[in-house]
C-alpha cells in the first residue's frame, strides 16, 4: 500500500515539474486581441433597396459611425462572435465576426443583413 502511495506521489510530482518547465503537451491559447480593437475599423456594405454603398466605422472606443454620422447607440454585448448595439429607438445593430474580422451587419430596423467588405 505504501509503494502505491509513493508511486502516485512521484507521478504527480513529475507532472507538476514537467508543466512548470513547459514540457506539457497541452497547447496554450494565443494571446487574445482586445475586443474593442478587434471590431475597430472601417468597412463598406451595399444596400440593395436604396441602391447605395454605405461606409461604417467603429472606433477603438466602439463609437459607431455610418456615412460619417455618429449613431447614438450603446454597446449591449460584445464577444468574439458579435458586437451588439442598442440604438436610441430600441433597435439592435449587430456586427457579426468570424475568427479574423467583422463580416456582417444586421440592422433590426430594416430587418436586413449586409455583408461587410474592407474599405478599399
Amino acid at each position: 500500500m505504501r509503494k502505491k502511495g509513493l508511486l502516485l506521489f512521484g507521478a504527480g510530482l513529475l507532472a507538476g515539474i514537467s508543466s512548470s518547465f513547459g514540457l506539457s503537451h497541452s497547447k496554450k491559447a494565443a494571446p487574445a486581441v482586445s475586443l474593442p480593437l478587434f471590431y475597430a475599423g472601417t468597412w463598406q456594405y451595399y444596400d440593395e433597396e436604396r441602391d447605395r454603398t454605405h461606409v461604417i466605422s467603429i472606433g477603438p472606443d466602439l463609437k459607431l459611425t455610418i456615412d460619417n454620422h455618429v449613431i447614438a447607440a450603446n454597446v449591449e454585448q460584445i464577444n468574439n462572435e458579435h458586437l451588439i448595439y442598442l440604438d436610441r429607438l430600441g433597435y439592435h445593430i449587430t456586427i457579426q465576426a468570424n475568427e479574423s474580422r467583422p463580416v456582417a451587419l444586421i440592422d433590426e430596423t430594416d430587418d436586413e443583413v449586409y455583408t461587410l467588405k474592407p474599405l478599399v
